[in-house]
């Protein structure tokens, strides 16, 4: 993820701190970071490796982006803009991973309505813009490439 993106001008931290106040601090799978884009973009990126509830990552996902708009308007200096906060999930491709979204589109597809394609643009391309929706990505199960899902 964080070699994908720094082709867009996206600076990724990996494992990175984004809520000291939770009951258990939270951590980002991979944040990114495109600081020379006014205002601000930052992306949490979740990357699911295997689902064992599929529920408890979609009911904390709204909470941990919340923690990290939080987290970048703590860090503003002067009178920069808000930054803007999005993010992606990142899904292994894996047989039952693909059957459970399958299985499960309509609450991904609520959840999840943005565009995987414009995600990508914006992950590999600096003049793309972060999309405002969030979108699900699907990795290859040896990690080496990312597409797209197709939640229809």
């Amino acid at each position: 993820m964080i070699a994908t993106a720094t082709a867009g001008g996206w600076h990724g931290l990996a494992e990175e701190q984004i809520d000291r106040e939770a009951r258990s601090s939270r951590f980002a799978d991979v944040l990114l970071e495109r600081p020379h884009v006014q205002p601000e973009e930052v992306a949490l990126m979740e990357i699911i490796d295997w689902f064992d509830d599929v529920g408890a990552p979609l009911r904390e996902w709204p909470r941990r982006l919340e923690a990290v708009e939080r987290r970048a308007i703590a860090r503003m200096v002067g009178d920069q803009g808000v930054p803007k906060v999005g993010g992606c999930w990142l899904i292994r491709a894996t047989r039952r991973n693909r059957e459970l979204v399958a299985a499960h589109a309509n609450i991904f597809r609520n959840r999840f309505p943005g565009s995987g394609r414009a995600w990508l643009a914006a992950l590999t391309q600096t003049t793309a813009a972060m999309p405002d929706a969030a979108a699900l990505l699907w990795v290859s199960v040896d990690g080496t490439r990312i597409w797209p899902s197709r939640l229809v």
